[in-house]
């Protein structure tokens, strides 16, 4: 099963905030498919490809953690890999804000080691808003995003870690909740 960890971003206030801008990133023109509103979420930790085994294992080292439930303001705009070359859109937290979720996630894949897919790239705090096909639009795509790279969504409160799998189909991925992990 494909798996990941993920904090949902679950505020109404701020989801609908996300949502007018994904709406901004289509009126650009570029070929993006948008991340529907359910699926919006902080990556974690993705783990690709894990056995049933390697889930109930990671589900183990998660009930292990004892973590602080998290208050950021979800802010700014950008892309990977970079806003001249848009491949991933992103929205994240504010700049000093990011300390903390990076303990929060740094935990997380400590307690992980060994199971999935290597991190290749260090944590970046972020939620994908929108992925990029083609280079059709771009121009403005990258106009848009250097004119919000300090856009504020809102406010959140994040208590729950979650351990998620996902099935990808023609329509976009599925995702399912496996674990869920408090954090006070």
């Amino acid at each position: 099963m494909r798996a990941f960890v993920a904090l949902d971003i679950s505020d109404p206030k701020v989801l609908d905030a996300i949502v007018a801008f994904q709406g901004e990133l289509t009126s650009t023109g570029a070929d993006i498919k948008i991340v529907e509103k359910e699926n919006i979420h902080f990556t974690v930790k993705f783990l690709g490809e894990i056995s049933q085994a390697q889930a109930l294992e990671a589900d183990n080292c998660l009930r292990g953690l004892h973590l602080n439930a998290l208050v950021a303001e979800v802010k700014g705009v950008g892309a990977f890999p970079s806003v001249h070359r848009p491949g991933v859109v992103w929205a994240g937290v504010a700049p000093d804000q990011e300390v903390r979720f990076k303990a929060t996630a740094d935990a997380a894949i400590t307690v992980l080691e060994g199971i999935g897919e290597s991190d290749r790239k260090p944590f970046t705090a972020h939620a994908t808003l929108a992925r990029v096909r083609s280079n059709r639009g771009s121009s403005n795509l990258t106009q848009l995003l250097r004119l919000n790279a300090n856009r504020t969504f809102g406010e959140i409160t994040l208590k729950e870690l979650k351990l998620k799998s996902s099935v990808l189909s023609r329509q976009g991925p599925t995702y399912t909740d496996m674990g869920a992990y408090a954090l006070v």
